[in-house]
């Protein structure tokens, strides 16, 4: 038997879905703690393969900062993988327009995940490590939990606010 409907859903996207994205997903997971359960979190890639693994030094980066990866497939990123989502991450800010026009008139906020938050967008994106060192997966997950930080607190008082709606008699 399926568990509840979660109240707050949020898709990471980077290109292939093999490295930036599910890094940054299984670390939203960790960050929300016990509020982890009622938030789908699921990401996908602007140019991503159905079914391939997260890239060996992903997988190997996440065992080493106590996150797994092992089960992660990827996911193409397209207009029926927007449906439904409350809030699109990207790892950079150049898809924004694709995602913008797979999106359609949906009303999903998206925004470059270095930007959430500030005031002003820097236009950063995470450095795509794909192919590099252990040091850059490493300074991608690092660079990832760190914009986390103002991601966690708006995803917390979403569920604060849903969850208040929820239980008034209509």
């Amino acid at each position: 038997m399926p568990g509840p409907e979660p109240l707050f859903r949020v898709l990471f996207v980077c290109t292939g879905n093999t490295c930036r994205s599910p890094l940054a997903e299984v670390a939203l997971r960790r960050a929300l703690g016990e509020s982890a359960g009622r938030v789908e979190v699921r990401s996908a890639g602007v140019a991503a393969w159905d079914g391939a693994p997260a890239s060996g030094l992903s997988r190997a980066v996440a065992r080493r900062n106590g996150l797994d990866l092992e089960s992660h497939q990827s996911r193409r990123l397209g207009a029926d993988v927007l449906e439904g989502q409350d809030l699109v991450l990207l790892m950079d800010p150049a898809d924004r327009a694709r995602v913008t026009a797979l999106a359609g008139d949906s009303g999903v906020e998206i925004f470059a995940l270095a930007d959430f938050g500030r005031a002003r967008p820097t236009g950063e994106a995470i450095p795509d490590p794909f192919g590099g060192s252990p040091e850059a997966y490493e300074e991608s997950l690092k660079r990832i939990e760190s914009h986390l930080e103002r991601v966690v607190p708006y995803i917390l008082a979403e569920l604060r606010e849903r969850e208040v709606g929820a239980r008034k008699p209509s």
